[in-house]
């Protein structure tokens, strides 16, 4: 791969890589988990090689070592790594080559960062997720953010259950191919919900993240830091009703089985996005079955039994 054939902000991305001081391996690394094929390498020597090439004679070497900003790899900005900013997802090609699977970009929107991904579930896993879930499925409930307390509420009126991270291959592998598209460590992720909605049911506008004022969050908070992002998976096609709506955008999203949808809830600043407000819209016909996974800004701690 030719690094003056590449897009014209993945060629920016890797000299403003290679102007910081970040080694090779580290960018190829970064390049391979936003999706890139193993051919991209090529092009990452030639732009360190161009780089070193246009400098005065008397300029200190490049810096060996060191880790790369994942989060500033193509597809992402801002900080990760270090727990102090969620970055956001900024799709850079249409179609993202994960190894397993290919996973298209269908839908961006940067303000709120919003992005919906095209063929992240197979119908296998989507089915598989659901038959293991039938079983399982208690009400759902909330965090009480003045008691912190997990109440069930009018708000919310699906049934669901969890599976901690790393629960079953099935899983696993899920959560890997989230780690791979995204650039965020599995290990921040929190326990996959499988939620139901039958004929009426809903979950009335929301946000995701948790108000660190609010004493009953200190508990939720202490265990990963704050929720910074949301991957919406929808299992299967509903007859009727059931999208995930954002009012304060205007935006309706339908549900498709094997669909993602993802969303953060920082801008630029890191600051916490009340235009992230959203809700199940009542499922009028069928029924509709998603898996959820939250992502903290750093290790999350699963206490579930």
């Amino acid at each position: 791969m030719e690094f003056a054939e590449l897009q014209s902000d993945l060629q920016q991305w890797m000299r403003d890589a290679v102007r910081r001081g970040q080694s090779q391996s580290a960018m190829i690394d970064a390049l391979l988990k936003a999706g890139y094929q193993t051919s991209i390498a090529d092009a990452v020597e030639q732009c360190i090689a161009d780089y070193r090439a246009a400098q005065p004679a008397t300029r200190q070497p490049l810096v060996s070592g060191g880790g790369v900003d994942t989060t500033s790899a193509p597809g992402a900005t801002g900080k990760s790594d270090d727990g102090e900013r969620f970055r956001l997802f900024e799709p850079t090609k249409n179609l993202y080559d994960l190894g397993d699977r290919q996973v298209e970009v269908l839908l961006s929107i940067k303000q709120p960062n919003i992005v919906m991904f095209g063929s992240l579930l197979s119908d296998i896993e989507c089915d598989a997720l659901i038959e293991m879930s039938r079983a399982k499925l208690t009400p759902s409930r909330v965090v009480n953010a003045d008691r912190g307390t997990y109440d069930v509420e009018a708000a919310r009126t699906s049934s669901g259950t969890y599976y901690r991270p790393g629960a079953n291959p099935l899983i696993a592998g899920i959560e890997s191919r989230i780690e791979r598209l995204l650039g965020i460590p599995a290990s921040r992720g929190e326990s996959m919900q499988i939620l139901h909605y039958e004929p009426g049911a809903e979950y009335r506008p929301h946000f995701d993240y948790f108000n660190p004022e609010r004493a009953g969050n200190q508990r939720v908070l202490s265990r990963g830091g704050q929720r910074v992002g949301t991957m919406i998976m929808y299992l299967n096609d509903v007859e009727a009703g059931g999208s995930t709506v954002f009012p304060r955008v205007s935006l309706d999203v339908l549900p498709r089985k094997g669909c993602g949808l993802f969303f953060s809830y920082a801008n630029e600043h890191g600051e916490l996005d009340q235009r992230t407000l959203h809700g199940g819209s009542p499922v009028i016909a069928g029924e509709k079955w998603i898996a959820t996974k939250w992502l903290r800004l750093e290790d999350y701690v699963c206490d579930e039994a």
